[in-house]
């Protein structure tokens, strides 16, 4: 049923499929490098990243977004965990930690533009601990730059929510990402 995948989740099982291979140290040290570059403008990274991006067939920044993510689940070193969203993980280590600077690079994480938000996104997994679903991170990224600006609002609440001990609203709001991804 891999028509019923989201693009997110037939990445995630590209790289998954790329960990587990023989080349995963070469590949993670070119994907990790690639996050000092923009994404997609890191030649060695692109052995690991266009085969499925040009099967997929994006262009412009959902391109972009494609290596964006191989880069930060590379620098995790491929913790995946279907679920666990990057802004709920935020909070957690708020939380955990007790800091007003995670919140302050949360809201500067959701007002970033496409010059920004790769290092953005790095500061910010670089806070979490554990695993994050890059999956729904992909999914999320290639349409960060939509008018509406739903990722964004999504990611607020799933931050704020949390906060406010609502963690019940957010399998509502997963059950309809299906629709916002479909677009």
């Amino acid at each position: 049923m891999e028509e019923n995948k989201t693009r997110g989740k037939r990445f995630v099982d590209w790289l998954e499929s790329l960990r587990k291979g023989s080349s995963w140290p070469a590949a993670r040290a070119a994907l990790r490098r690639s996050l000092a570059f923009r994404p997609g403008a890191y030649p060695p990274a692109m052995p690991y990243v266009e085969p499925f991006v040009q099967h997929e067939g994006e262009e412009g920044w959902k391109r972009n977004a494609y290596y964006l993510v191989a880069s930060l689940y590379a620098l995790k070193d491929g913790e995946h965990g279907t679920g666990r969203s990057l802004a709920r993980a935020l909070y957690e280590a708020q939380k955990q930690r007790d800091s007003q600077s995670i919140e302050k690079r949360f809201l500067a994480l959701l007002d970033a533009d496409e010059d920004q938000i790769a290092y953005r996104l790095r500061q910010a997994v670089l806070l979490v601990e554990g695993k994050l679903d890059f999956g729904q991170l992909l999914d999320h990224l290639v349409s960060w730059f939509h008018p509406d600006r739903w990722v964004q609002a999504r990611w607020a609440r799933e931050f704020y929510g949390a906060k406010q001990g609502k963690e019940e609203a957010l399998p509502e709001g997963q059950a309809s990402l299906k629709e916002e991804v479909a677009e």
